[in-house]
């Protein structure tokens, strides 16, 4: 039967991916070329309880957080102390589920940000994603990422990112820069289906119906074709990228660990030096389940669980990058879309905490510095003793503080023209 341009376009995976490509705005930022850098960013999807990931471990606030939480609090002795809070002094531990992440701490590889968060803070996931996905104030509307802004300055046109996962993480939207979303590195392939069984005509095809859309000067044609014919080009390099090596990732369980391990595999091809490399330098991955309204647990429990995960597979992607000689050149950094309401809601065994403010961001690697005063702990945990109207801790860094800082110190460009202002270096990178 005969094949039309249609056709191939509905039916294939590359033109789904290429579909998924940005919208406009930001157009033709100048900045300065980065260096190699790469930058993995891990998603806590759902809203992580910084209050429980960062505790009180003594002082009046360690009092608070008691009466809080009589069935969420962590006991002083379990948790694993790290330097102590700049500003007031009370010691401070993390959730004793996080060991592999705490040996790296006291390694000084990572960096704690306390108190993160924003003005007018959102208590819904999709706006509070917006918002940290876009990079801009509560008051601004979702347009593109804080990060595709970056990549359209810096890489227009090149396929530099990839996201873990079936679907594209909002903060990598831009208007000049591809970004390739695959589950499995496996699955950046053309379709296999009985339509169409002969992949080299398919593929033949593909190029052509991409070429006539390029000839296309402006709008939505023009990028489609030109976003297929990379496409295109990448699924051949990406078929020679293997996974089956042993890595430290092997043995850890859970998705992020899987997702991890094709981050990985891509930096160990492009190590290799190959005819023609990857080239992806920029990674989100996503560890979901963070919204835990119920049965929270304390040293046990969903939130001790993803932590166990988040711990060991963090760790065993440092560790690989470290035996692939690589990890000078890696940096990682935790989010999530808002922190948890202080006191908890329900009983003993079913108790959980609903949507609150701020939150502890993770920075991992080794270019953390340590903060003036010592330490690897920057900015305070934000008072019990002073919330806000709904009952929620007051952030003190702004979330885009702590994007402008990875910007400026370790991709090597002006954060202002991306994040629409200026914002005090938090001081976690040299």
């Amino acid at each position: 039967m005969p094949i039309t341009r249609r056709d191939f376009l509905k039916s294939s995976a590359v033109a789904a991916a290429a579909l998924t490509l940005p919208h406009p705005l930001f157009r033709g930022m100048a900045m300065a070329a980065p260096s190699d850098a790469l930058f993995v960013l891990v998603q806590l999807e759902g809203g992580n309880d910084g209050l429980n990931t960062v505790v009180p471990i003594d002082g009046p606030q360690r009092t608070l957080y008691e009466t809080a939480r009589p069935n969420l609090q962590i006991p002083p002795a379990s948790l694993l102390a790290i330097d102590d809070d700049p500003v007031t002094g009370d010691g401070l531990g993390l959730h004793p589920s996080l060991p592999e992440l705490y040996q790296l701490y006291l390694q000084g590889r990572v960096a704690v940000v306390n108190g993160v968060g924003y003005t007018n803070q959102s208590l819904s996931h999709f706006r509070s994603e917006d918002i940290w996905f876009g990079g801009l104030s509560s008051a601004q509307p979702y347009v593109d990422g804080w990060f595709g802004r970056y990549l359209d300055g810096a890489f227009p046109g090149a396929l530099v990112a990839l996201d873990c996962d079936g679907t594209l993480v909002p903060a990598f939207f831009g208007e000049n820069s591809n970004v390739l979303a695959v589950r499995n590195l496996s699955d950046f392939a053309l379709p296999d289906d009985s339509l169409y069984p002969d992949l080299t005509a398919k593929k033949t095809a593909l190029q052509a119906a991409y070429d006539d859309e390029a000839a296309s000067t402006t709008g939505v044609q023009l990028t489609i074709g030109e976003s297929g014919d990379t496409l295109l080009q990448k699924m051949d390099v990406y078929a020679t990228v293997g996974t089956g090596w042993a890595s430290n990732l092997d043995p850890v369980s859970g998705g992020l660990a899987r997702r991890l391990k094709q981050v990985a595999s891509v930096i160990r091809h492009d190590r290799g030096s190959p005819p023609q490399p990857a080239g992806a330098r920029f990674f989100h991955v996503r560890l979901g389940g963070f919204d835990t309204h119920t049965n929270q647990g304390a040293l046990s429990g969903r939130q001790a669980t993803l932590f166990t995960q988040l711990s060991a597979a963090l760790s065993a992607f440092y560790a690989d990058m470290v035996a692939l000689g690589v990890a000078d050149r890696v940096l990682m950094m935790t989010f999530s879309e808002f922190g948890r309401r202080v006191a908890e809601n329900g009983g003993a065994g079913t108790a959980g905490t609903d949507h609150g403010a701020a939150s502890p961001v993770l920075v991992i690697g080794n270019s953390v510095v340590a903060a003036s005063g010592g330490g690897h702990v920057f900015g305070r945990v934000p008072a019990l003793d002073v919330l806000d109207g709904d009952g929620n801790l007051k952030y003190h860094t702004d979330f885009r503080a702590v994007y402008a800082t990875v910007l400026s110190h370790w991709l090597g460009v002006d954060p202002v023209p991306i994040l629409g202002g200026s914002f005090a270096d938090v001081g976690f990178l040299a």
